[in-house]
């Protein structure tokens, strides 16, 4: 496989690799570090604070509960608004014209999120548990309106580096998701059928290029990890465990909700329903 990093993350100088130890127990917490290509204009940066689960040579698997507090960000002019929500021309502006970003309380809203990062790539796997509040056949809500729904997710980012307490990477915007319950990821034998992925805001990658807020080489090598690690899925089975939907699953059921600060923004990787595309980008 030939994944890269389209950019260098600013980064404290004393990081390493995620496998390279020293180590975490589980239970400690390590604060997950989204910085952006250009971070150093405006220091503001997504921080979250995440339980780990496991840390070793083979990966960092960490959890964030529904409620806890963030730091999230915002764009000046926009301050009450999602970033998603903000038209994109006015979002990807050429350097000299790019919106200025600040730091604000946030909450992870939904029942929880595991994290799976193997060492050395440019992703995570993320198992994303929230509330199914979708009405089943005939009018009844699933499981009385309290059940749990697990949703398989990956996120495109820069390949991760730590210090003892901290994660450091960066979004590349573009995401993969199972959306269609029909076409499951997990197939009946243990392998994994991709047939459902669909690959999300793939509207703003395009615009980030377009309205040049970064080079366009930049957004097609995102596509082609995106589109190569579909093709080698198999080659990070440990990642995609279903094993870890059930270790979701149990966060949730053990984990007492929080209550974040009084004026804040919830955070969740949403359903867009534009910006989608299959694995052909169409």
């Amino acid at each position: 496989m030939s994944l890269r990093d389209p950019y260098p993350v600013t980064a404290p100088a004393q990081v390493r690799p995620v496998g390279q130890g020293p180590f975490r127990a589980p239970g400690e917490t390590v604060t997950w570090t989204f910085r952006r290509f250009d971070f150093d204009r405006d220091l503001a940066e997504v921080a979250r604070p995440m339980r780990v689960i496991a840390d070793g040579p083979e990966s960092l698997v960490l959890w964030l509960s529904g409620g806890t507090p963030t730091q999230e960000t915002r764009i000046v002019g926009w301050e009450d608004a999602n970033p998603h929500d903000v038209p994109l021309a006015a979002r990807f502006r050429p350097p000299a014209e790019a919106p200025t970003r600040i730091n604000v309380d946030g909450t992870w809203h939904g029942r929880g999120v595991l994290k799976i990062v193997p060492p050395q790539v440019p992703f995570s796997v993320w198992v994303l548990l929230k509330d199914d509040e979708a009405a089943a056949p005939g009018g009844a809500v699933s499981g009385g309106g309290n059940s749990v729904r697990a949703e398989w997710y990956v996120n495109l980012e820069a390949t991760h580096m730590r210090t003892d307490d901290a994660l450091f990477t960066s979004d590349h915007i573009l995401d993969i998701t199972f959306p269609v319950s029909s076409l499951p990821l997990h197939t009946p034998d243990g392998g994994f059928d991709v047939t459902g992925a669909v690959f999300k805001d793939v509207d703003e990658l395009a615009a980030a290029a377009n309205f040049g807020a970064w080079p366009s080489e930049w957004s097609e090598i995102i596509r082609a990890n995106g589109a190569e690690l579909l093709d080698h899925l198999g080659d990070f089975a440990w990642a995609f465990d279903p094993q870890w939907e059930t270790v979701a699953r149990g966060l949730v059921n053990g984990t007492d909700e929080k209550s974040g600060p009084e004026k804040s923004f919830d955070q969740e990787h949403r359903s867009i329903p534009n910006g989608c595309y299959d694995r052909q980008f169409r």
